[in-house]
């Protein structure tokens, strides 16, 4: 009886902590613009400004920012906002997250993905930065992301083939 009873109690903790989970997961909902500031990127990291979306405002957090602003390098890329290509970053892994979809959910809920991005500002946000839509909230934050370390990460991994193996073809 006692055994029956702890097994109920595991699982009944079980489906809690997993309800829990679901209920406080932020989609992968943003866009990335190129940082108005003048802020100088130190060579090899892009600095640029990712926006989050979301119903509720205290579930878009800095680690979701950081989350964004680096699935959105990997997928998306940075389109510059003038006719000009400086600042154009082609997404890393074009073929999209399921083409390689293991790898990548334990990238992200691992939180490997941290140590690419950084704030340019400790965190700090600029005035209009946190804005209530009529259905949602946006929050921007500016962000730096080791774009090299990123690259260098995915080749190793073979996610990415690197530019030697394009040249040695």
């Amino acid at each position: 009886m006692k055994r029956l009873l702890f097994i109920a109690i595991c699982f009944c903790m079980a489906l809690s902590v997993s309800a829990g989970k679901k209920k406080d997961f932020v989609d992968y909902r943003y866009e990335l613009t190129l940082a108005k500031e003048n802020v100088a990127a130190t060579s090899g990291f892009k600095v640029f400004k990712v926006w989050s979306y979301g119903k509720k405002k205290e579930l878009l957090t800095k680690d979701i920012c950081m989350r964004n602003a680096v699935h959105g390098l990997l997928f998306k890329g940075l389109a510059a906002n003038d006719s000009g290509t400086q600042g154009n970053v082609r997404p890393l892994c074009p073929e999209g997250y399921q083409a390689h979809k293991e790898y990548f959910d334990r990238f992200f809920e691992s939180g490997e993905y941290r140590q690419f991005v950084q704030f340019t500002s400790r965190g700090a946000q600029s005035a209009g930065d946190v804005i209530k839509g009529k259905k949602e909230w946006q929050v921007g934050m500016l962000v730096q992301v080791n774009l090299n370390g990123l690259r260098k990460r995915l080749e190793k991994d073979g996610i990415i083939e690197g530019a030697r193996s394009i040249f040695s073809r």
